[in-house]
């Protein structure tokens, strides 16, 4: 994907930038870390997280938009029983 305009280099740097963090999504979905884990484990539409190095320390992330995209899918779904 090209950046066009300044506007548009702006949107795409934006939209990079927003991780959450391992922990704030613990606290978004109100579970522990081995909760968020098994959740992962169990469903495979659970966004990937994104390691910030090779370590087994390194930091967690993931990207909001495919967590609100997540939550949103199983908004929809419970709606649509």
């Amino acid at each position: 994907m090209q950046a066009n305009t300044l506007q548009d280099l702006h949107s795409q740097a934006s939209a990079l930038a927003q991780l959450l963090t391992f922990t704030e999504v613990c606290n978004l979905l109100r579970k522990s870390r081995s909760g968020v884990y098994k959740l992962m484990a169990a469903d495979p539409t659970f966004p990937r997280p994104i390691k910030d190095g090779k370590a087994r320390s390194a930091r967690t992330f993931f990207v909001a938009g495919e967590f609100a995209a997540w939550q949103q899918s199983k908004l929809d779904a419970r709606d649509a029983a």
